[in-house]
């Protein structure tokens, strides 16, 4: 007799098989819902892990958006500032933006009327500040013409108003000079055609304009192909092989700029202190010299005050 699997009790051998294969039922059905459990399970924790995912690449986003809108806002506030600073400066100087590029465009005419004694060079302000007519032995080889800027930034209208001078003078080339200060613009680039330089650069890329110019007069070239042989001389003057060493210029005058700045400096520091010792020895003369003139009267010695001390005046002129 045999027993049955789930309560003991004795079965015949019919029910032990119908009891045996309801039991394998019930196991199977408990397997497969198990296994369905844990399908469920792991499907349910691949989307929290999913969700948790999400939900830091959209913080991680939205904290990169606030970065760069906060970044974005900070840079237009730095250049207001920059603004700003300058303008105070202007009033401490008694200036305006208007007449400090007046200012350097009489600079910028000075210095290459100075270097190119045999050229034309005249402050005409509108259509091109400066228009600078290139001879060679009297003969009129070409023509450059700058614009002349003095401000912090590089707009793109500086850029036009260079370009329609150059089509105004119907001039060979179109020089933007400007002190402006941008991400990427080292001194030197080409926009549309126009050189955009510092004023640091102007005179050596001035030297090598008008020896194109004058090469193009000698091989007499007409009107049409000098537009695009002077096109051509742009692009390659503000390729790496040639604006790396208009680069290094400006580099290297800027930093002899400073080096000198920082000399006078100096010389000034060691004059103050000269000048003070000078001081000194000039009252403890004195001073001794009261107090004998003291004792040869029959008095006592005293400790007189020290007068203050004369400034030290220099007089300093700044060459163009």
């Amino acid at each position: 007799m045999k027993r049955c699997p789930v309560c003991n009790s004795p079965l015949t051998d019919k029910k032990y098989e119908e009891a045996l294969g309801i039991l394998e039922t019930k196991e199977k059905v408990l397997k497969a819902a198990q296994e369905k459990l844990a399908r469920e399970k792991m499907e349910l924790n691949e989307k929290l892990k999913q969700s948790k995912l999400r939900e830091k690449a959209a913080k991680k986003q939205g904290v990169d958006d606030e970065r760069a809108r906060t970044k974005r806002l900070l840079a237009g506030k730095e250049e207001e500032i920059q603004k700003w600073k300058e303008r105070v400066q202007q009033l401490q100087r008694g200036t305006t933006p208007q007449t400090e590029g007046l200012e350097f465009e009489d600079r910028l005419v000075r210095r290459l009327q100075k270097e190119f004694g045999d050229d034309l060079v005249e402050h005409k302000g509108k259509g091109g500040d400066i228009l600078h007519t290139v001879k060679l032995q009297q003969a009129i080889a070409g023509i450059i013409v700058y614009e002349c800027k003095r401000t912090p930034s590089l707009p793109t209208a500086h850029v036009d108003q260079a370009l329609d001078a150059k089509k105004q003078r119907e001039a060979d080339f179109a020089v933007l000079v400007t002190t402006a200060k941008k991400k990427g613009f080292n001194g030197f680039a080409q926009i549309k055609g126009v050189l955009v330089v510092s004023p640091l650069a102007v005179i050596p890329l001035a030297a090598l304009l008008r020896q194109h110019l004058f090469e193009m007069m000698r091989a007499k070239i007409d009107k049409e192909q000098r537009a695009i042989i002077a096109n051509k001389l742009v692009e390659f003057v503000t390729s790496p092989q040639f604006k790396n060493p208009i680069e290094e210029v400006i580099q290297s005058t800027s930093e002899l700029q400073e080096m000198v700045k920082d000399e006078a400096k100096e010389h000034v520091r060691i004059w103050q202190k000269r000048w003070n010792h000078y001081q000194t020895i000039k009252w403890d003369s004195s001073h001794i010299r009261e107090n004998l003139n003291l004792v040869l009267r029959g008095e006592e010695p005293k400790l007189l005050q020290r007068p203050k001390d004369a400034p030290l005046n220099l007089l300093l002129e700044a060459a163009d």
